[in-house]
């Protein structure tokens, strides 16, 4: 497992620096004000990622090495499924900026809101113009404070208003963040979660990814593996759990490693996948 991976943005909700105006599960608006500097952070975006700099620099390296540098004033879209290791750069001031995370659910909604014959372009970030509307959009957010900051319909409304502001003089915007929604739909599933299993992500975090529901990413993954996702990462878990056993790693040690504060959890988990507990399993090894 990846120990420095970070998903997003549910990874980031509770890091110091970060004031939720908005926030429900992987829709949310953010304020971010950092006390130093994040390097080398490798991250992964399950939903679309929108950052505004209020001031200092911005750099986002991605996993080809393409730099994308943004400085004060200045706004980055980054599509879902972006993999990307990220240098926040502070100078002489404080880095502030502002982080907009929607998932499939809105950009649904917003390619109903605007007709647009889909032209299918590279899914990669896309620096955005800001207007003077999307400034005084921006501007209100530092003076509006929400009594309820879990409120999905408000926050759907303030999101799909951004976009809609967003839209009016970016115009490769909507084409890749409809490239975007569409890349993984007919993606193998399993062979998709085999591939970056290394990011640890949760069942909902991997729904997003592929562009589903939890509900709908549930039902079609059952139907055509007949098992659940959670059992598939289940099974997976207590796979690398047994091969760190054979390498000499305490059950303490890999009970941490899967997320496990409950010893006691972990050894039920390990053994209803291989019928052994992981002691047993080590005593019929070294015997």
């Amino acid at each position: 497992m990846t120990k420095n991976f970070y998903s997003l943005p549910q990874a980031i909700y509770d890091l110091e620096g970060i004031t939720p105006i908005l926030q429900h599960n992987n829709n949310s608006i953010l304020y971010k004000k950092l006390p130093s500097s994040m390097l080398d952070m490798h991250k992964i975006i399950v939903s679309h990622s929108i950052v505004y700099v209020i001031s200092g620099t911005v750099k986002i390296v991605t996993p080809e090495y393409k730099e994308f540098i943004i400085s004060e004033g200045e706004m980055l879209f980054m599509p879902r499924n972006s993999y990307m290791i990220s240098d926040f750069v502070q100078e002489d001031q404080a880095m502030e900026v502002y982080l907009f995370f929607f998932d499939h659910t809105i950009a649904e909604k917003f390619f109903h809101c605007y007709e647009t014959s889909h032209n299918p372009k590279n899914v990669e970030p896309l620096q955005l113009q800001v207007t003077n509307n999307i400034f005084t959009y921006l501007s209100t957010l530092k003076r509006v404070h929400y009594k309820n900051i879990a409120d999905t319909a408000l926050l759907e409304l303030k999101l799909l208003e951004f976009l809609a502001l967003i839209h009016e003089e970016n115009p490769l915007f909507i084409d890749i963040l409809k490239s975007s929604e569409l890349i993984n739909r007919d993606t193998d599933i399993k062979s998709y979660m085999t591939k970056h299993y290394d990011k640890n992500l949760t069942v909902t975090e991997w729904a997003s990814l592929m562009g589903k529901s939890l509900s709908t990413f549930n039902r079609h993954f059952k139907q055509k593996y007949h098992e659940s996702p959670k059992q598939w990462i289940l099974q997976r878990n207590m796979q690398l759990a047994f091969a760190m056993l054979q390498e000499g790693h305490s059950i303490s040690e890999i009970a941490q490693e899967f997320n496990y504060a409950n010893l006691s959890n972990f050894i039920k988990a390990y053994k209803s996948v291989h019928k052994l507990t992981p002691k047993q399993h080590q005593l019929r090894t070294s015997g």
